[in-house]
Order: structure tokens, then sequence, then C-alpha cells
């Protein structure tokens, strides 16, 4: 099953729509990660195993190019 970790630019309305069509999904508003960098958004949502969706999708690819580069996997990043 696909894990999705949305950031604090989705609203949790989303998480919630998400979550009763029966998708495993947790929003930076539920677990009180708002406020935090990208990067700390992206090690969580690595740490959890979840892709991470987001509307910040240009900050997120250069920082997913970083990570690439460095050798760091993660999840997919999402960009609806």
């Amino acid at each position: 099953m696909v894990k999705l970790y949305l950031d604090e630019d989705m609203s949790s309305r989303v998480a919630q729509a998400l979550r009763s069509k029966g998708f495993d999904v947790l929003s930076s508003h539920e677990v009180g990660n708002d406020g935090l960098s990208d990067e700390e958004q992206l090690r969580y949502a690595t740490k959890e195993g979840r892709h991470l969706v987001t509307c910040n999708a240009k900050d997120f690819l250069a920082l997913a190019n970083q990570w690439y580069e460095k050798g760091r996997r993660f999840p997919k990043i999402l960009n609806p």
C-alpha cells in the first residue's frame, strides 16, 4: 500500500478526504510538523516510508537533487 505524507502546504482536509478513500495518509498538521524546514519534512517522510506530497515542488526537487548526489535515498516527491 502506498503511504503518503502531506507537507504543510496541503490542507489537512485533503488528508481526511484521501483517508476516506482508503489511503494511508498523514499530514504535517496532524503530526505537529508545521514550521519544519523542507529538509526536515523530507527527512520525516523518509523515516516514515511515506511519499511526500507538496505544492512546493520547485524547492523539494532542488533538495531531492542534493540528496541524490549524496547517495541519500527517499520516497517519491509528488506534486498534485
